[in-house]
């Protein structure tokens, strides 16, 4: 039989294809970086390590990118590569034969990265030993028109400053339309020191050079950080019963398997020869390797913990949580969380190599089915977490389960369980420090302050959590007698210390707290007896001379907040959502009676029951007259975009529906029909929107917030928290104005620069220092103070009220970026839109 050898290799849409392949911004920018630390490597394998391992990273703005210029660049210090090794690099699927200690696996990450960033991409390599560089360019629409998997090598004078290494330029931003369009948008809108950080984090041990020299990565000029965890030091531990000190940081470097496998794919040769995926005999014998370290964070979160898990010093899983704190029970084949289980927060974190586990082509997870991390994970975490589900006899003292039976639980503050508190006389024992604390102090190790950097002030809260403080012996103001805590009057000259004013309106003159007549017109100092009373909120029973309830704190004899006494006077009418005259047909053939309905719009949510979230609206009923008080910020007209006419509708239809009760069970006498029918008749085609009409409003709206915040307090405090870029943004509008960016100091002081500022960063403002814009500055409405309204209801309502305002302004301006937003959109940038203009002073 003749046999023809047939032509396979693939065309340039191969290439085209790979740049859909679904990975993050992030991801496709460590590609890169992979690429530079990967050259670092081999120069140390090779003998001449570099004398400097920087990468340097410059990634354009999103003003450049919108007119569709700049260049992303990735440039490393590495002894550069050859003709050949860029070939490889650009060669979908080559891997190198070194399968193990790269982070360049599978030789598509570099067509996938610089694919999906953009369309052009040019390498520059220079190498110590060439007076010339290399220079290649990878043009993907090119490629496509030409048909062919070819481009040129060619020689170029070495730009300067590059003597050795490698620079990746990519531009050329896909067009509309394509599917990678906003990948590079994506990238961009990332703020740069948030980027830094992300980067930090993800390769943290190669910045801090934890193995061979520290790699320098810069974004744009400023280095990366190296991400550090805030764990207690290896010299703090907990006591347990049957399992001793366990100390708080525990280290390992174990190894726990061997393994030949194949330099071409990896595969385990086991007993034979040749390899039994690709037949090649060329092998490498593979320790297995965990080391590195887990411990407790000094403090817990509900998110903020887990382990990352570092693969040649890329982090693969960063906090991981799953694979060590979730158990597979195979005999019912169900997964059970083991921790946190006694409470929401978890605090166990740590940096563990596995160099060996392979890894998806993508890089976004371990292969979780290979030997090299079922062996891993058995050594970091054993079977079940749980004493209850070992067997008889059978012991866990993995690294993972030793951290969880020491510090599963917090319930005893102080040193018993390893947590900062802080003693409490009343309750005789210690609380939990405030997590307002917490914050304070973790932004102080952020700074590298001593003693918040280590944990030396850290532990001082847990050591003296437990101990009372000395008892303060009051000071006599005017003769020094130090009297023992409680005294009403001083020992040495009788001065009253802890006083009260005589009840005597005549009199008043400061006498001893306890004394039962006033000591200088005698008068009684018993008061008269008050009747205990009833919350009309919460139906709370309160003592006799409670001013607030005990546990809503409403001021006693203040109406329930959700009936019309409370809300007709901080109410406004708005005619447009109200009716008159409304009538329908009812399921017997009969007109109703007119109805007419006034809806007033109320300025705080309306609370209808204590505990229970704000209610959109409450009606007030009377004879053919309905009084609907509305909330036009709650969710339900913002978040899910109802028309407060729907609601306002079938409010109306159930008291249709209650009123001819002799209907029921007739076909059509539904609430739901009535309300369709009411809606009809009393609002129309008022229900629909107009995209234009809501974006000229909130234009005109955004100006109007503009010029009553020009001078506002704290202006100039929020110029200096503007990020990069917020201050680009509002520096390209200042020079498009035609101002001078000379006049910018003067434009910070009187917060004028708050005219040039986009609507995102005005609504960021705002959630900053919310307080001053109320009061008449920018809204009517009054800030909710406590003096009036209790603590509890006056925290609440500020709470409420800032958030409020908040969602409207970012749904205002968030619909801005929106070309042709959806009806969704355009619902609640409506109604947001509305009620901001209406609360304008």
């Amino acid at each position: 039989m003749a046999h023809k050898l047939l032509d396979i290799t693939p065309t340039p849409q191969v290439l085209v294809a790979l740049t859909r392949t679904p990975i993050t911004p992030l991801d496709a920018l460590s590609e890169l970086i992979d690429n530079a630390i990967d050259s670092f490597r081999a120069a140390e394998v090779s003998g001449s390590p570099s004398p400097v391992r920087q990468v340097l990273i410059e990634v354009p703005g999103a003003a450049e990118v919108r007119r569709g210029e700049g260049i992303i660049r990735v440039r490393d210090t590495g002894p550069g590569l050859t003709e050949e090794q860029i070939a490889d690099a650009m060669r979908a699927g080559y891997s190198s034969k070194n399968h193990f200690d790269t982070l360049g696996l599978f030789g598509m990450g570099f067509n996938i990265a610089t694919g999906k960033l953009g369309r052009v991409t040019r390498v520059i390599c220079a190498r110590t030993e060439q007076k010339h560089a290399i220079q290649v360019t990878l043009d993907l629409p090119r490629l496509l028109q030409t048909g062919a998997f070819t481009v040129h090598a060619e020689q170029v004078e070495k730009p300067r400053g590059l003597e050795h290494g490698t620079v990746v330029e990519i531009r050329g931003w896909w067009p509309e339309g394509d599917a990678n369009r906003g990948f590079i948008r994506d990238l961009v809108k990332i703020p740069k020191n948030t980027l830094r950080d992300r980067i930090g984090r993800r390769y943290a041990t190669l910045l801090r050079g934890e193995v061979g020299a520290p790699v320098v990565i810069s974004v744009n000029s400023e280095r990366c950080r190296a991400f550090e965890h805030c764990v207690w030091s290896e010299s703090r531990f907990v006591e347990r019963q049957g399992h001793g000190k366990i100390p708080a940081q525990i280290r390992f470097d174990e190894e726990v398997d061997r393994s030949r496998r194949c330099l071409h794919d990896g595969a385990e040769f086991g007993a034979a020869d040749a390899c039994p995926r690709c037949g090649r005999r060329d092998s490498r014998e593979i320790a297995q390797r965990v080391r590195g370290w887990v411990g407790i964070q000094r403090f817990d979160d509900q998110n903020d913990f887990g382990i990352d898990l570092i693969r040649n010093g890329r982090a693969i899983r960063i906090a991981e949580k799953s694979a060590f704190f979730e158990y597979t029970d195979e005999t019912v084949g169900k997964v059970e969380r083991e921790y946190p289980i006694d409470q929401q927060y978890g605090r166990i974190i740590g940096e563990v190599h596995v160099d060996q586990v392979p890894v998806d082509f993508q890089k976004q997870n371990f292969q979780q089915s290979s030997t090299e991390w079922q062996a891993a994970l058995q050594f970091l975490r054993g079977g079940s977490l749980l004493p209850t589900k070992w067997k008889d006899g059978e012991r866990n003292d993995s690294p993972i389960s030793r951290l969880f039976q020491g510090y599963r639980k917090v319930r005893n503050f102080g040193r018993a369980d390893m947590y900062m508190g802080q003693y409490n006389p009343a309750k005789g024992k210690a609380d939990r420090i405030s997590r307002e604390t917490e914050r304070a102090y973790y932004q102080r190790f952020l700074d590298r302050e001593p003693g918040y950097h280590d944990d030396e002030r850290w532990w001082e809260l847990v050591e003296r959590a437990t101990e009372p403080p000395l008892e303060e012996l009051p000071e006599c103001p005017d003769c020094g007698f130090q009297n023992p805590s409680g005294a009403e009057a001083c020992g040495g000259c009788s001065r009253v210390l802890d006083g009260r004013p005589c009840l005597n309106a005549a009199c008043r003159q400061v006498i001893a707290r306890s004394a039962t007549a006033c000591s200088h017109c005698g008068a009684s100092q018993t008061p008269k007896i008050e009747l205990p009373w009833t919350c009309a909120f919460c139906r709370t029973e309160n003592k006799a001379g409670d001013e607030h309830c005990r546990e809503c704190g409403i001021v006693e004899g203040a109406p329930h907040p959700a009936s019309p006494e409370a809300l007709a006077p901080g109410s406004e009418e708005n005619a447009e959502l109200g009716a008159s005259r409304l009538t329908v047909t009812l399921a017997d053939g009969r007109a109703s009676d007119p109805l007419d309905i006034t809806v007033r719009t109320v300025a705080r949510p309306i609370i209808a029951a204590h505990g229970c979230p704000p209610v959109p609206l409450v009606t007030d009923v009377k004879s053919g007259h309905l009084t609907i008080y509305t909330y036009l910020s709650h969710p339900a007209f913002t978040a899910m975009g109802v028309r407060p006419e729907y609601l306002i509708a079938s409010e109306a239809g159930q008291y249709l529906h209650a009123l001819h009760a002799n209907l029921r069970g007739r076909p059509g006498h539904t609430v739901s029909a009535l309300t369709a029918e009411l809606l009809k008749e009393g609002w129309g085609d008022t229900i629909a929107e107009n995209a234009d009409t809501v974006r000229d409003d909130i234009k005109s709206l955004f100006n109007s917030i503009t010029e009553k915040l020009l001078d506002a307090p704290h202006a100039d405090d929020f110029y200096d928290e503007l990020d990069e870029a917020q201050q680009r943004a509002m520096a390209d509008s200042v020079i498009t104005s035609g101002v001078d960016l000379s006049e910018l100091e003067r434009l910070k002081t009187t917060g004028a620069y708050l005219r040039y500022c986009d609507r995102d960063t005005l609504a960021a403002f705002f959630a900053r220092y919310p307080q001053g814009w109320f009061g008449g500055r920018v809204w009517r409405d009054p800030w909710p103070h406590s003096s009036a309204l209790g603590p509890v209801v006056a925290e609440k309502l500020q709470h409420e009220l800032s958030i409020k305002y908040l969602r409207c302004l970012e749904d205002c301006a968030s619909y801005i970026r929106y070309e042709q937003p959806e009806r969704l959109l355009v619902v609640r940038a409506r109604a947001a839109a509305e009620f901001l203009s209406d609360k304008l002073s």
